[in-house]
């Protein structure tokens, strides 16, 4: 495996999923590495969303970038690239576009103070998910690969798609346990290469974790999430950061769960308007959780759906928007969909009337779980709230809560809320129409399990609904 020397102000970043159709993200990342100086950028994999071969580089968007990569190159950036599980076509025409480096199995790196750093992808660690490690030795077999340069363009593109789609079908489908990756693949990839500390992406979410040997395992946030970026400080200490900040403001360290063995999921489920987004936002961060906004991703979904002048009925327009939007959290937990805020346009009426149709399509659900189970695949503590979150998503979930209410108290809190209180028949009547459609729908309808915990809410402030939950997930006598 090549190694290289690293230098303080060297830039480590993940998972871009780059597509010229998705502009936010396309654009933030050609915005960061213009204001971007370091002595080199490494790029975990996953630079693009797909990549075919020499085709997309004749494609305008793509000219572009290219040559901007290639300028940073010039100005004296070393530009570093691992194959991921999208683009592992990256090879030489690449290289002469960018003028950088690509590497296929991974890459060491030695700090100022001699420590190595062992730089992968991170799939490598996904031990336990089988059939993805058995695709994964297909997709990277030379003649599978020869094959797949030599078909036409649209048709390998049309192919790349539909991969994607079933790919994200498929991880929907397995559990946690399966996809995460595992330690004892960290800690065997670090002997192999007699490396102190290994750097992965592929997770799409902030871990950093102590190792044995006294190093760090770190799983970089997908670009554009809260912790994005690592940089080798001038005392050869590598800091989390966000794409988002300037580039010498590094981000405080991630909040510890309770404890650092198995991941802690804490589940939440009940009908539109009870309170859950308020209550797990308020848990996780008594906790020092991650709080999973699942309500608001489907909001995302169906603002950009509406966005679109789509129908919201029509199931095959909406599940392309959801398998094609890019969904994620910014540094304070809200929700960002192609890398713009989707705060407060999410909570308009026009998208709080749709979303329940939108939300129902079996296609949308799939996309958005994959997407969320993604989210919180290496997170050691989760606050997650929804319709289906102990049903569905997280089925196993160290601990599940059905919070409840009536209608009328939903409504008065709602327009307590939206400041309008002479709404709030019509709000009653739109909460019990959502009710229903959530309660009915084919795929992951609204419904209590027996091993949730249900909290009748009437009568409770925010306060004593969090204080019961944080009692019980901690032990505590309520």
């Amino acid at each position: 495996m090549p190694e290289i020397a690293l230098t303080p102000g060297a830039r480590v970043i993940a998972d871009l999923h780059l597509d010229p159709h998705a502009a936010g993200p396309w654009n933030a990342f050609r915005a960061w590495l213009a204001r971007l100086e370091a002595p080199a950028l490494l790029v975990l994999g996953d630079l693009f969303e797909y990549w075919t071969g020499a085709p997309p580089a004749r494609q305008p968007e793509y000219v572009a970038l290219l040559d901007e990569l290639r300028a940073r190159a010039a100005r004296g950036t070393a530009l570093h690239f691992l194959h991921g599980n999208r683009d592992f076509l990256l090879g030489r025409s690449f290289e002469r576009a960018v003028g950088g480096r690509v590497h296929a199995r991974g890459l060491l790196g030695r700090t100022p103070a001699g420590a190595r750093v062992l730089f992968l992808h991170g799939d490598e660690l996904a031990t336990r998910d089988r059939s993805y490690q058995r695709l994964r030795l297909v997709l990277r077999n030379p003649l599978v690969r020869g094959l797949v340069q030599a078909t036409p363009a649209a048709l390998s593109r049309a192919a790349a798609r539909v991969l994607r789609r079933r790919s994200r079908s498929a991880v929907a489908a397995k559990s946690l346990s399966t996809v995460e990756l595992q330690g004892d693949a960290v800690r065997a990839w670090c002997a192999r290469h007699d490396a102190r500390h290994l750097v992965c992406g592929h997770a799409h979410r902030f871990r950093d974790e102590a190792l044995a040997t006294g190093g760090r395992w770190i799983v970089l946030d997908a670009f554009g999430g809260a912790r994005d970026v690592l940089r080798l400080d001038a005392r050869g200490e590598l800091v989390a950061e966000s794409s988002a900040q300037h580039a010498d403001a590094a981000l405080q360290p991630a909040p510890r769960a309770l404890s650092s063995g198995a991941q802690m999921i804490v589940a939440l489920d009940g009908p539109a308007g009870v309170g859950k987004s308020s209550v797990a936002r308020a848990l996780a961060r008594a906790l020092g959780f991650f709080f999973l906004d699942t309500g608001a991703m489907y909001r995302a979904v169906t603002l950009a759906v509406l966005e679109r002048d789509l129908e919201p009925a029509d199931a095959t327009a909406c599940t392309r928007v959801a398998e094609e939007l890019v969904l994620a959290f910014d540094a304070q937990g809200r929700i960002l969909l192609d890398g713009r805020a989707g705060e407060p346009a999410i909570r308009g009426p026009a998208v709080t009337h749709a979303v329940s149709l939108v939300s129902a399509h079996g296609g949308v659900r799939a996309a958005v779980v994959a997407r969320q189970r993604e989210l919180v695949a290496s997170t050691p503590g989760v606050v997650a709230e929804g319709r289906d979150t102990t049903t569905v998503v997280f089925p196993r979930a160290t601990h599940k809560f059905y919070l409840s209410a009536s209608a009328a108290e939903r409504a008065r809190r709602r327009a307590l809320q939206e400041g309008t209180p002479g709404r709030r028949a019509e709000i009653e009547a739109e909460l019990e129409r959502r009710d229903v459609l959530d309660s009915t729908r084919a795929h992951s309808p609204l419904r209590f399990t027996a091993d949730a915990l249900r909290i009748e809410t009437d009568g409770l402030t925010q306060e004593q609904v969090v204080a019961r939950l944080l009692a019980h997930v901690r032990g505590e006598r309520a």
